[in-house]
C-alpha cells in the first residue's frame, strides 16, 4: 500500500480535483480486496478511543509551504481535536513530497487566541489556516483578522457564520434535506413542507428554502414542533392547511421528539397528500428501526473512501479512523494536491473555489464563493431497519 501511496501521489496534475488525492483515495482503494464501508454515522463521532497525544504547539514536517492548525483545547472538544490532528499528519506523510509543514496551535475557543494566530500566520507567510473549531471563533476572525490574509478552512459545519475567505469543512442537516430534496423532485413531487424543531436558526431554514427554490421545488411552509414533545398534535393540527398543499415532508431534528414526529406523520394523522418523507443526519440510528420511520429517505456524509486511509492510520495512531480524522486528512489533502500541481504559491481563493470541487477521503466537496462547503452526500432509503442506497454522490457538481 505504501508504494501505491508513492505512486499514485506522484499522478497529480489537475488542481480543481486534486488528483494526487483522487488517484490515492479512489484507485487504492479498488486495489484493496473486501474494503468495507467505517461505520462513521453521521461524522461528528469518533470511532475507538482517542490516542493520547496531548494537543500542544508543535509543528510537524519540514517542508516550506507552511499550513496553520487551530486545535481547540477545550476538553468537551479533545477527541474530536486529537483525531484531526492525526488525520493531517497522514495527509501530509502520504502526499506532502517534502512540500508541507504544519503548525499546530493550541488555541482556548473561549479567548482571542485563534484571531492572534492568524494575524500572526498572515504575517509570517502561511499559506492556509485550517480549524478553529467553534463559530465563535470564526466571527471573531472576521472581526480581528480580516483580509488580506491565508485562506481558513474552518473545522465547523455549514452554516451562515462564514466569511470572506473562510469556508466551512462540514456538512450539516440543511446539506443532507437538500441531497433527499434533489430526488424528489426528480420524481416531479415538488411541493414541500418543512417540520422542524422551534428554535432551529432561522437563517439555516432560509437556506433550505432557497435551496429547494434552486433544484425546482416550492416550499408551501415551514411548521415548528416543540423539542420535548409535548403537545404535538396542537401544533401539527394548527398547521393543517400548510400540509394538505405537500406532497414532501423535510423532518429536521435529531432530539428526542423527532421520533414521536415521525410516528405521528406515518399514522396518517396529519399531510394525507404527503407521499415522501425526508429526514436528515440528525436522524438518531435507533430511530431505523420504528415501523413508522421505513420509507424514509436520509442522505448522509460518504464514508466509502475512509477504507483508504483505514489501515495506515490504525497502524500508526492504533484505532480505526474517524470522520473527524479524516476531515483532517482531506484539509491537508487539499493544500497538498494544490502545492504539487501548481507550487507553493497555488493555494489561492481561486483555486479552493474551483466549480469543480475536490474529492477525498469524505467524498465530494468544493468551497463556494459565499463562504459555504457544497457536500454531495449519498441518499439512502431506510428499510427494514436499515439503510439502503437509492443515490450514489456522484461524479460531479
Amino acid at each position: 500500500m505504501e508504494d501505491d501511496v508513492s505512486d499514485l501521489a506522484m499522478k497529480c496534475r489537475q488542481v480543481p480535483l486534486g488528483e494526487a488525492v483522487r488517484a490515492l483515495l479512489l484507485a487504492a482503494c479498488t486495489a484493496v480486496t473486501g474494503c468495507q464501508v467505517v461505520d462513521l454515522g453521521d461524522g461528528v463521532s469518533p470511532s475507538g478511543r482517542a490516542s493520547a497525544t496531548a494537543i500542544s504547539n508543535s509543528t510537524y514536517g519540514g517542508g516550506p509551504v507552511v499550513v496553520s492548525m487551530l486545535l481547540p483545547t477545550d476538553a468537551s472538544m479533545r477527541t474530536k481535536a486529537v483525531d484531526i490532528a492525526d488525520g493531517a499528519r497522514l495527509a501530509l506523510d502520504d502526499l506532502g513530497a517534502g512540500q508541507l509543514r504544519i503548525n499546530f496551535h493550541a488555541v482556548d475557543p473561549r479567548t482571542d487566541d485563534s484571531v492572534n494566530v492568524v494575524r500572526a500566520a498572515a504575517a509570517s507567510g502561511t499559506k492556509l489556516i485550517i480549524g478553529p473549531a467553534t463559530n465563535e471563533e470564526v466571527v471573531r476572525i472576521m472581526a480581528g483578522a480580516p483580509v488580506p490574509r491565508p485562506p481558513v478552512l474552518a473545522l465547523v459545519p455549514n452554516n451562515s457564520s462564514g466569511g470572506v475567505h473562510i469556508w466551512p469543512l462540514y456538512g450539516d442537516a440543511v446539506d443532507s434535506a437538500l441531497e433527499g430534496v434533489g430526488v424528489a423532485i426528480a420524481a416531479k413531487q415538488k411541493n414541500i413542507v418543512v417540520v422542524h424543531e422551534a428554535g432551529f436558526s432561522p437563517e439555516n431554514l432560509i437556506r433550505l428554502r432557497e435551496g429547494i427554490r434552486t433544484k425546482g421545488g416550492t416550499t408551501v411552509g415551514f411548521v415548528p414542533y416543540p423539542p420535548s414533545g409535548e403537545n404535538l398534535r396542537a401544533s401539527f393540527a394548527s398547521s393543517a392547511a400548510v400540509f394538505s398543499k405537500a406532497n414532501v415532508i423535510v423532518l429536521l431534528g435529531g432530539g428526542e421528539a423527532i421520533g414521536q414526529v415521525i410516528d405521528l406523520f406515518a399514522a396518517g394523522e396529519f399531510g394525507k397528500s404527503i407521499t415522501t418523507g425526508i429526514a436528515t443526519s440528525l436522524l438518531p440510528k435507533e430511530i431505523y428501526k420504528r415501523p413508522s420511520a421505513q420509507g424514509l429517505m436520509v442522505a448522509i456524509p460518504s464514508t466509502a473512501n475512509v477504507n483508504v486511509i483505514s489501515g495506515r492510520f490504525k497502524a500508526r495512531f492504533g484505532r480505526e479512523p474517524s470522520y473527524d480524522a479524516a476531515i483532517g486528512y482531506d484539509a491537508v489533502a487539499v493544500a497538498a494536491g494544490l502545492v504539487r500541481s501548481g507550487g507553493p504559491d497555488a493555494i489561492t481563493v481561486n483555486a479552493l473555489t474551483s466549480a469543480q470541487g475536490f474529492r477525498a477521503a469524505t467524498g465530494l466537496f468544493r468551497f463556494q464563493p459565499d463562504g459555504r462547503i457544497d457536500r454531495r452526500m449519498i441518499v439512502h432509503r431506510i428499510d427494514n431497519g436499515s439503510l439502503e442506497i437509492i443515490q450514489e454522490e456522484g461524479d460531479g457538481f
